[in-house]
């Protein structure tokens, strides 16, 4: 599946080379020479991936990964760099850079990065997806409920609600017939 990614680096030839290996593998690229253009960048468009230099004049990468962090903490930033150190690694991450290269890196590793990020991206959606849904399941207006005959319950309020007919609700005191009857209201 295409993700729209941004690469940041002050670098022409790097900037081409990545973009052009991964619009092979069929996403839709922008660049940015600078931090500054990126975020301006940002401003228009949702990307789902960032490939951000550590290393540029003005401002840093661990500048623009602050930012692009700051407004989308659910970003994926892979942080490059010529300049390797433990200390700046550590702190890339401690910003929320999903990972941290070193250049110059093989078009493969960096496609496999970018598969495995596409899958982590896809499994956040998915679980977000079932939390909602779990949710819904198992919560139907000011009802709470997971057990099969409370599930029965929300599908008989979901059938009868849209019905123009008198509903006669019955049960022991406590059971939830008002909760029902505000429900089908």
């Amino acid at each position: 599946m295409a993700k729209k990614i941004l690469i940041v680096d002050d670098e022409l030839i790097m900037r081409e080379s990545l973009a052009g290996w991964l619009e092979r593998d069929g996403h839709a690229v922008q660049i940015a020479a600078s931090g500054e253009e990126a975020l301006e960048k940002v401003k228009d468009t949702q990307f789902d991936i960032f490939l951000v230099d550590i290393k540029m004049e003005g401002m840093s990468g661990l500048d623009v990964l602050r930012s692009v962090k700051e407004s989308d903490p659910d970003a994926d930033v892979v942080m490059i760099t010529a300049y390797g150190s433990i200390p700046t690694a550590i702190e890339a991450m401690k910003n929320g850079a999903y990972d941290y290269m070193l250049k110059p890196f093989d078009p493969n590793e960096l496609g496999v990065l970018i598969d495995k990020i596409i899958k982590h991206q896809d499994q956040e959606r998915e679980m977000l997806f079932l939390r909602e849904e779990h949710k819904e399941r198992t919560r139907f207006e000011s009802m709470i409920g997971q057990s099969k005959p409370m599930q029965e319950v929300f599908e008989l309020i979901c059938d009868v609600a849209p019905m123009e007919s008198t509903v006669l609700i019955t049960g022991e005191t406590g059971t939830g017939k008002g909760l029902a009857a505000k429900a089908i209201h």
